[in-house]
């Protein structure tokens, strides 16, 4: 999940909450409710048929509540049952094919199928196979037998990894003297098999030069990598697939102009052939067929779209075909064993699903066929020979995020801290900031489907608890701060938007319409706006000219002005006190570092920093927050990470301190909200909002097993 920044406070704060336990068990009381009625209709009055209905609504109702759904889908079969209905099996059949999870379901409807129905019951399995370790991401495919699974240990310079799902061996293929691979060394990303599984194509970020390489390694990890592919105008290119022959890889790519392309490169010389330009975001996957002569893929249905369709390219350049279109978000799964059938996943169920469409001579040959219901929306980590599906579920988690009345003379709570977000619980992200009058809290929230992303912005009023979503245009793919403007009609954000422009952006909250107001390099952030209290200038961190470290930039919108006031190669967030005349900065330490870290205060206009803290390795300080009067900071110290994570930078609750202007400081006693972090005060109110973090939580792998064998797609 991405860094958060409130205005008026550093750090990254915002994270879902948690409905309360009195209305989770409300609905549970209610879903019992209406089964219990729904058996009394059946087994009480005898009405079979309205029996049936009532089953048939609740199925629906609470088709997310999968064992409610699923134990209304066996009453209403054996209600068909008694009525002599060979209805009663289909339904049973569906139970053990989409329910594959609901064990007491699944039973029951096995023992009523009858002999011979345990096999088609073991063709929906879906299981858990692995946790990955801490502080690890896989970019890449499973191998093609299903045994090895790649992953980047950023705990380990950032060099590629293979987990064997059989043995539970650990296996580095790559070796880096570099630093930590999110520094600036070098490190591997993306990767992926040859078809036979004995050689491994990865892109290699090249940390000096800040760009990326294609390398082949063997698997079994003996030898030294081979620079498949390497070119200065190509800023940065990932292998998605080899060819049937083992020749080709196929690449995406973007160029130093932001140019998305897909083509081919031959493995044996790295010659680069060019098939499609394409939007910036690029194919979510891309996969060549059995016989090689195409590659199937997935683009973004326009530039403000965020649902994608599903293409076929001829990779001799011949013909482009569209086989899979519609308001849906559509995205390539695999080619089946036979490379009759492209699979892709889909929510045009309502749900995402696994579909299959068969395919000949690169054009659809017949309609969409549905394999399997309700599949997630985890990351797709590609289709085995053996037709064994592999997924990823997230590894990210958000901070939570509470609200409170805080009293900032006595440095305590005045009222019990609650958590606030109420839906899309840990996917905050992008910054928040009050209104102007105090009223409402605007955040980003983070929607995921498979092969995209985009942000909603949440406009919440925390005394009532209602809340009002905007759905920006274009979108937004990530963001890194926000503030609202002073006339309360727009937010003014950092971020990327479906264009692929980066910078400062405005957005109008009536319209959802975004414009933006300052063009800068994606790599130059720019992170955490800030407004002055009369909107005639914004602060933010950019990277520093030269690429000398970072810098607090002030820009002035009417003239457009733009002047650096503060530059440090450790920059981390600057805040503006709430009358505008001050910002504090905190200094932060990457990665192995074992600097000190300070929290600074500079004038606004220009002038003199001076630091109000220090603290020496392995503690670390940051600036939490300014107190409403803006004579005063509440600082944490503490033994850090190594670098910001969610929420906090410490691996235990710290010590706050209020530090004046003047140096003078007092210890805050949190009580039972030690977990206090970066805060947001609300205008002229004693509400604040902050961030407690929260556990990374791991990400899991899961493979789903033979539901090709009762399909077309399996024949």
């Amino acid at each position: 999940m991405e860094a958060i920044h409130l205005r008026r406070a550093t750090g990254f704060i915002l994270a879902g909450v948690l409905l309360g336990g009195g209305v989770i068990a409300q609905q549970r009381k209610q879903q019992d409710i209406d089964l219990q009625a729904a058996i009394r209709t059946e087994t009480v009055n005898g009405d079979l048929n309205s029996a049936i209905k009532q089953y048939g609504e609740i199925a629906m109702k609470y088709k997310n509540d999968r064992p409610v759904a699923a134990m209304a889908l066996v009453r209403m079969a054996e209600a068909y049952q008694k009525m002599g209905d060979a209805e009663s099996r289909r339904i049973y059949e569906r139970v053990v094919r989409e329910y594959s999870d609901q064990r007491e379901a699944v039973a029951i409807a096995m023992a009523k199928l009858g002999p011979g129905a345990g096999e088609k019951g073991k063709g929906m399995a879906s299981r858990q196979v692995w946790t990955l370790p801490d502080n690890t991401d896989v970019f890449g495919t499973v191998s093609p037998d299903g045994n090895l699974v790649p992953y980047v240990n950023w705990a380990q310079k950032g060099d590629l990894f293979l987990h064997d799902l059989t043995t539970g061996d650990e296996r580095r293929i790559t070796k880096t003297a570099s630093a930590h691979g999110g520094s600036s060394g070098d490190y591997a990303e993306e990767s992926c098999f040859s078809r036979d599984g004995k050689w491994l194509a990865y892109s290699w970020f090249k940390g000096k030069e800040k760009r990326y390489e294609i390398r082949l390694i063997d698997s079994r990890g003996s030898g030294e990598p081979r620079r498949v592919f390497d070119d200065e105008e190509v800023g940065w290119i990932s292998p998605a697939d080899w060819s049937p022959d083992g020749k080709f890889l196929a690449v995406q790519l973007s160029r130093k102009d932001r140019s998305a392309q897909i083509g081919v490169v031959r493995v044996e010389d790295g010659s680069l052939r060019i098939l499609k330009t394409v939007d910036w975001r690029g194919p979510n996957r891309l996969l060549f067929s059995a016989d090689g002569k195409y590659l199937a893929y997935d683009l973004p249905e326009g530039d403000t779209a965020v649902n994608r369709d599903v293409f076929i390219l001829a990779v001799d350049g011949g013909s482009e075909t569209r086989v899979v279109a519609g308001p849906a978000n559509d995205v390539v799964a695999g080619w089946s064993p036979e490379g009759k059938h492209l699979l892709f996943a889909s929510d045009r169920g309502g749900s995402m699903g696994l579909w299959s469409i068969p395919i000949v001579e690169g054009k659809v040959s017949g309609q969409p066929d549905l394999l399997k219901a309700d599949t997630g929306q985890g990351a797709l980590l590609g289709l085995t020979k053996m037709g064994r599906l592999y997924t990823q579920s997230s590894n990210q988690s958000g901070p939570d995020v509470r609200i409170a009345r805080f009293d900032f003379q006595k440095g305590k709570f005045r009222s019990t801290p609650v958590s606030l977000v109420q839906t899309y619980v840990g996917n905050i992200t992008g910054g928040a900031d009050w209104s102007p009058d105090g009223k409402y809290i605007a955040y980003g929230s983070l929607r995921t489907k498979p092969g995209t992303r985009n942000i909603a912005i949440v406009i919440h009023n925390p005394q009532t608890g209602t809340l009002r979503e905007l759905s920006p245009s274009p979108g937004f793919t990530s963001l890194q701060g926000m503030a609202w403007a002073r006339d309360g009609r727009s937010l003014v954000v950092s971020g990327s938007d479906f264009k692929g422009r980066n910078g400062i952006f405005g957005i109008d909250l009536e319209s959802g319409q975004g414009k933006l107001l300052l063009a800068r390099p994606p790599t130059d952030g720019p992170r955490f706006p800030t407004l002055s209290p009369d909107g005639s200038k914004l602060y933010f961190r950019g990277i520093a000219e030269q690429r000398t470290g970072f810098a607090i930039y002030e820009w002035e919108p009417a003239t457009g002005a733009l002047r650096e006031l503060f530059r440090r190669p450790d920059l981390g967030v600057g805040i503006v006190s709430p009358d505008g005349k001050h910002i504090a900065v905190s200094t932060v330490a990457f990665g192995p570092e074992t600097k000190p870290t300070s929290v600074f205060v500079l004038p606004s206009d220009g002038g003199e920093a001076k630091e109000l803290a220090r603290a020496e390795h392995p503690e670390s300080v940051i600036n939490v927050g300014w107190a409403p009067d803006s004579r005063s900071i509440v600082i944490a110290k503490g033994v850090g990470t190594g670098g910001f994570r969610a929420g906090m930078p410490f691996k235990e609750p710290p010590e706050f301190q209020m530090t004046s202007l003047d140096g003078n400081s007092r210890k805050l006693d949190l009580g039972p909200g030690g977990q206090f972090g970066p805060f947001l005060a609300q205008p002229d109110g004693d509400l604040i909002v902050f961030a407690v973090g929260q556990p990374r939580k791991p990400g899991e792998v899961w493979v789903l097993e033979n539901f090709l064998a009762a399909s077309p797609t399996g024949k």
